[in-house]
């Protein structure tokens, strides 16, 4: 296992219930991957209600919790579960390799090199195991633009994986970016900085904590099946019901009212328009992360001097926008995503196309190798249930007992249908960002596994009460030594 942030200790405590030897290496000293990597800024928080951030079998009651308490939450559940023994803290995977033998790649087991973290003088420790999970995590190897007149800027430049406590004090910062970390990290500055800018190509969407008009929690809307079937159908005709099939003029005229209250209960529309998205929800939803407590307040308060542009090069005193106007700073954060690559892994096993987007078949798995797993790259909003679906269904393609697996081509085929589907419907997600689809991502690992895809007791429940959510899911361990059909 590579990696001990959410994505594999749950894995590693389904593969131990399982009866599989697991050990866990993890570049870090703790678990909990970006919670545990130390120094992370003040204030770094998680965007998760009451009961979304949570795994099925240990009940978390915080409501957006700091990181020092989700990092004791994994702490703690690591060591239930027995996980926390098998880990291997402060040490980095530099080689994943397939065994040579007859058959597929990875047929014969994986070869793994091993160093202390950031040690490059330290031996290689080399082992053989016969399978591999990655779960390094989608947000570890920062993107960064290339702009020209890099030399010419003495100040500080950052991705906003480096920002620390301390970061922003006194100093003019400038972000760009316009997904969730940016607006974060603005709204950090706009209180420590002597001047804070955020520099964004576009408006995204953000998510209200309460629709609305304040009244109603986000997981009451976004996480239900009711709320789920305005989106555009899902690509899996298994996991399209029919209350899937509502009429599309009925869903514009009910996404027209949605995106009206997301623009009062965010309080987005009280910015000018240029600072408002341009496309009505659900464009874009995908990409929609929680809104931050006082960002729109900061902005009107003349705090955050937001500027809509792309940015063209370094000059001596900060960034030139395509506007032509000149932004001083003195640390410049880019938050601006993260390659999705896996450095450590032989060139011999190919997860990516041609224009860089992830080809997993169900998110989970490599065609054409074999006991070979990902987990934490089938994305949806409500990522920690997600996960843990994968880790099961991720165990259940191990063990052989999925009711149906195809063949290396069918595979292929399946990865283009689900690619086509999200360029037009989750456009730039990459291959592996599923966004709002919680329960039907999860409908399609369940039918997989040939379990049961209705997880209350009642239709109304079934269809109102949120279903991503992850204790729906207790028991699936159990469950699925006894499948039964959805």
């Amino acid at each position: 296992m590579v990696g001990a942030g959410p994505g594999g200790i749950v894995t590693a405590k389904v593969l131990l219930e399982n009866g599989f030897d697991v050990t866990v290496f993890d570049k870090y000293q703790q678990v909990g991957g970006i919670w545990s990597s130390g120094g992370c800024y003040d204030g770094l928080a998680n965007q998760s209600a009451l009961r979304i951030f949570e795994f099925a079998d240990l009940p978390n009651r915080l409501h957006f919790a700091s990181a020092v308490d989700t990092q004791r939450y994994l702490e703690n559940y690591a060591e239930i579960f027995g996980v926390l023994d098998r880990v291997r803290p402060g040490t980095e995977v530099i080689s994943i390799r397939p065994v040579e033998g007859p058959g597929r790649v990875g047929a014969s087991g994986w070869s793994v090199d091993s160093r202390p973290t950031g040690d490059k003088a330290a031996d290689v420790h080399r082992e053989t195991f016969d399978y591999v999970v990655v779960a390094s995590g989608a947000h570890h190897h920062a993107q960064l633009p290339e702009l020209p007149g890099r030399e010419s800027f003495r100040g500080t430049v950052l991705h906003s994986n480096e920002v620390r406590t301390g970061t922003f004090a006194g100093r003019r910062v400038v972000v760009v970016g316009g997904g969730k970390s940016a607006l974060d990290l603005i709204t950090r500055a706009a209180h420590e900085a002597a001047s804070a800018t955020i520099v964004q190509r576009k408006v995204n969407w953000m998510i209200p904590e309460r629709f609305l008009l304040g009244l109603v929690n986000y997981k009451w809307i976004l996480f239900t099946r009711l709320g789920e079937a305005l989106l555009p159908r899902y690509h899996d005709p298994a996991c399209v019901r029919p209350i899937d099939r509502i009429d599309e003029r009925v869903k514009r005229a009910l996404w027209w009212l949605i995106t009206r209250d997301v623009l009062l209960s965010t309080g987005l529309y009280r910015l000018p328009r240029q600072l408002r998205p341009a496309h009505a929800l659900p464009f874009h939803l995908a990409h929609a992360g929680v809104m931050p407590r006082g960002y729109v307040r900061a902005v009107r308060r003349g705090l955050i001097a937001p500027k809509v542009s792309a940015v063209e090069a370094y000059t001596d005193k900060g960034l030139r926008l395509a506007t032509g106007e000149e932004v001083a700073a003195d640390v410049i954060v880019f938050a601006t995503g993260h390659h999705k690559v896996f450095p450590f892994l032989d060139s011999s096993v190919r997860v990516h196309d041609d224009d860089g987007r992830l080809r997993l078949y169900r998110g989970i798995v490599p065609p054409g190798a074999d006991r070979l797993g990902f987990v934490g790259f089938r994305q949806v909003f409500n990522n920690i249930m997600g996960v843990e679906l994968t880790a099961h269904w991720l165990t259940s393609h191990f063990r052989a007992t999925l009711r149906t697996t195809p063949d290396e081509q069918g595979m292929r085929e399946a990865i283009d249908a689900c690619l086509a589907w999200q360029e037009q419907v989750l456009p730039g997600s990459g291959g592996y960002d599923f966004g709002p689809y919680d329960i039907h991502c999860a409908d399609e690992l369940l039918h997989d596994m040939g379990l049961p895809s209705r997880r209350a007791g009642n239709l109304l429940a079934e269809y109102l009460l949120p279903g991503g959510v992850a204790h729906r899911y207790a028991g699936l361990t159990r469950s699925s030594s006894d499948p039964t059909q959805s």
